[in-house]
């Protein structure tokens, strides 16, 4: 019974965990489907949701860094790694700043 409560606790800990990660990338999916659906190109991204889902991003990056507590990287920041997030935001930058 010892090893269940264990193994419950790990799940409890690695629950906030998971759902940081899904928040993340829903807010990354969020950034994405704007630049996919919008027809508007002249808007400034100021005016739209992107900054504030980028502050989202980031805002979890940070807590996720916190709670690290070996020099293992992160969910989250291994998702931001592995999928070129940051290449494709500079992308998407320079292609909005050419169609101004």
């Amino acid at each position: 019974m010892d090893t269940f409560s264990k193994f419950t606790s790990m799940l409890l800990q690695a629950e906030p965990t998971v759902e940081l990660f899904d928040s993340f990338v829903d807010h990354w999916k969020s950034i994405t489907s704007y630049y996919i659906e919008t027809t508007d190109d002249s808007r400034p991204v100021r005016q739209t949701d992107i900054p504030w889902h980028l502050k989202q991003m980031l805002d979890i990056l940070v807590y996720e860094e916190k709670q690290q507590v070996s020099s293992d990287t992160g969910a989250c920041m291994e998702y931001l790694l592995q999928h070129k997030l940051l290449e494709t935001l500079c992308t998407l930058g320079k292609a909005q700043g050419r169609s101004s």
